[in-house]
């Protein structure tokens, strides 16, 4: 027989469970959300540096020309000249490393080999201290504008048949040419902790 009474079924479980399902569904939504924005502020972050930072290889073009033309422009190599003084170039060029200051503990500047600043402070005090050459002008690549500095040394003695040195395609006769190591500092005028330092070899050709 059946009850007079009618049957109503409890669906506050099933609405329960559903209710949760959508709180997951919106937290893992939200979750991926700022996480797109995370990875994208990022990503534009980075694309920026190093937007900023192909600007600084292209400034130090400038200083690596500088530097060129003035080791060019010498009468005879910079040895001679700084013979007796290693001083006698400076600020562009010197015949050893400084011993303090240019690096970060003190060396044996005649015999350690040449090497780039470890010193952090180094390429801030430089142009002040008489350590490095600065151009008198800042560099203005894109949108940003940099100071430039540099700092030129004798290439050493490397095995022969590059003594740092260059004679004719025979290896004979008179040295025609001479190479030195130059290091140039690239830095925002405005600061922002970007600073790039590259390493290149410049070549001294002597009139014939």
């Amino acid at each position: 027989m059946k009850s007079p009474f009618l049957s109503v079924k409890d669906s506050s479980g099933e609405r329960g469970a559903i209710l949760v399902v959508v709180l997951v569904l919106v937290f893992a939504v939200t979750l991926a959300l700022l996480a797109y924005l995370y990875l994208n502020n990022n990503n534009t972050l980075i694309a920026s540096n190093l937007a900023v930072q192909n600007m600084a290889q292209e400034a130090s073009d400038v200083g690596l020309d500088d530097a060129s033309t003035w080791l060019n422009q010498l009468p005879t190599v910079p040895e001679i000249l700084a013979t007796s003084n290693s001083q006698a170039l400076a600020p562009r060029f010197f015949l050893t490393m400084p011993t303090s200051g240019y690096l970060a503990s003190n060396v044996n500047a005649t015999t350690a080999p040449i090497q780039p600043p470890t010193d952090p402070q180094f390429w801030s005090q430089c142009a002040a201290n008489n350590q490095c050459y600065q151009l008198p002008q800042p560099v203005t690549v894109g949108s940003q504008q940099f100071q430039v500095e540099y700092v030129i040394f004798p290439n050493g003695s490397p095995n022969q048949p590059l003594a740092g040195y260059e004679q004719n395609q025979s290896r004979a006769g008179s040295v025609s040419a001479y190479f030195y190591v130059a290091y140039v500092h690239v830095a925002r005028v405005n600061g922002g902790g970007l600073g790039v330092t590259i390493q290149a070899v410049l070549r001294k050709v002597l009139a014939s």
